[in-house]
C-alpha cells in the first residue's frame, strides 16, 4: 500500500528522489546536491527587488506544474546566497541556470514568456 501512494504522489523511498510540482527553495549549502538529485533541472536566480523575476515567478510556477516529473524548477535568492550567483557568474537576473545530470548545460538570461521557455528547455528533454 505505501509503495502504491508513493508512485501516486510522485515519491519512491526506495530511490529517494521526488518529483516536485512547485519550485524548491535552494540555497548556496542545497544547490549542489539538488543539482545532482534531478536529472534535469532549472533554477531560476532572483531577487525581491528585481521588476523581470517578479514577471517570470510564475511563467516558473507554471512550467513546473506541467512539466512535473521531466523538470524540477529551483529558486535561488541571490542576495542571500552570493556564494553561488559567483560561482555561476550571474551578472544580470532573472538568470536560469540549466543543469543536465548534474552538469551546468545553459544560463537564460532575462524574462521569456512561457511559450519561449518552454521552446528553449525542450531540447534537454
Amino acid at each position: 500500500m505505501k509503495e502504491m501512494l508513493e508512485r501516486m504522489s510522485g515519491t519512491d523511498s526506495s530511490k529517494g528522489t521526488s518529483a516536485p510540482d512547485s519550485p524548491i527553495e535552494l540555497t548556496d549549502s542545497t544547490i549542489e546536491d539538488a543539482v545532482k538529485k534531478y536529472p534535469l533541472m532549472v533554477v531560476d536566480c532572483w531577487a525581491a527587488w528585481c521588476g523581470p523575476c517578479k514577471m517570470i515567478a510564475p511563467v516558473v510556477e507554471q512550467l513546473a506544474k506541467k512539466y512535473a516529473g521531466k523538470i524540477v524548477f529551483g529558486k535561488l535568492d541571490v542576495d542571500r546566497n552570493q556564494r553561488s550567483a559567483m560561482k555561476y557568474q550571474i551578472m544580470s537576473i532573472p538568470a536560469l541556470l540549466v543543469f543536465k545530470d548534474g552538469k551546468h548545460v545553459d544560463m537564460i538570461i532575462g524574462y521569456m514568456p512561457a511559450a519561449a521557455l518552454e521552446q528553449r528547455l525542450m531540447k534537454y528533454l
